[in-house]
């Protein structure tokens, strides 16, 4: 809007890909934050080609070992930033495919702007936390105490459940304690469970996949959910511009990827094309 007051961001992107590669889904994702970040700083533990699209996205790229997970990538890149001359700072990963439609609303909302911390989804599995796929942490907090307790907290843990345990489901219990506003789009919260009808949407596919729905029937009647993988839908209906990688390559919980795509395809222009040739390659990596 004319007259607003420039809003300054910076962004750290964590990478890890198994070819070593920056997929175009990745770059994808680099052009549309780079139309709303004034610094974008690229940090990957497995990049064998930093491609001429990359370097011309990014304003750092850095190659650093496979250790510590996305915390550790975050903190890096981080640690290469001027924090007090942002007002906000973004870390995300390419363990999403997105934003599937301008972010720039959501970096706008009234509800973030106020936001000390502020994400996406709330997940209640196994415990209330935000989940760190995309976080955007304001200056007050990167200048506070707990702040700084948070990153400078942050070591090269040996497994992906110790980051988890570690960081992703005590940081919005700490902010939340120290008087820092929290916000996401999706709070899984308010939303406890599946709703009916995309219940039956799911398991009226034909033919019936007799394995598939059995495991989708299996995480219904879980108590909590991972709203990024069960609630897809409401969370891309809550206005979250992403879809999870695992949720397309691994299906973990039994839905019908064809109402994915099917999605896509009315509500976003979002090149699903890319989608699918990053799935193929992995799968071809894996045989």
């Amino acid at each position: 809007m004319e007259g607003t007051p420039h809003h300054s961001r910076a962004l750290v992107y964590a990478h890890w890909d198994r070819d070593g590669v920056v997929d175009p889904y990745v770059i994808h994702a680099l052009r549309q934050y780079r139309a709303v970040v004034d610094r974008i700083v690229f940090v990957s533990t497995h990049c064998t080609n930093a491609s001429p699209a990359l370097t011309s996205l990014a304003d750092e790229v850095i190659v650093r070992e496979n250790e510590g997970f996305d915390f550790a990538s975050w903190r890096e890149g981080l640690l290469r930033l001027d924090i007090p001359a942002y007002d906000e700072i973004l870390f995300t990963n390419s363990s999403v495919y997105g934003p599937l439609w301008p972010i720039d609303g959501c970096l706008a909302a009234a509800a973030a702007r106020r936001s000390d911390l502020w994400g996406m989804t709330v997940s209640l599995e196994p415990e209330v936390h935000l989940q760190s796929y995309f976080m955007g942490m304001s200056r007050r907090l990167l200048a506070s105490d707990c702040g700084k307790r948070l990153w400078e907290g942050v070591r090269l843990v040996p497994t992906k459940r110790d980051a988890i345990n570690a960081y992703e489901l005590r940081w919005m219990t700490d902010c939340v304690a120290n008087g820092f506003a929290v916000h996401t789009l999706f709070d899984g919260r308010n939303h406890p469970r599946v709703t009916v009808g995309e219940q039956l949407s799911n398991m009226a596919c034909w033919p019936p996949w007799q394995k598939r729905v059995r495991r989708y029937r299996r995480s219904i009647r879980r108590p909590t959910y991972n709203p990024t993988h069960m609630q897809w839908k409401q969370v891309l209906e809550a206005g979250v511009p992403m879809l999870k990688v695992d949720l397309l390559r691994d299906n973990p919980v039994g839905i019908d990827a064809r109402r994915i795509y099917d999605w896509l395809r009315s509500h976003t222009a979002y090149p699903a094309d890319m989608i699918r040739n990053h799935l193929d390659r992995l799968t071809r990596a894996a045989a």
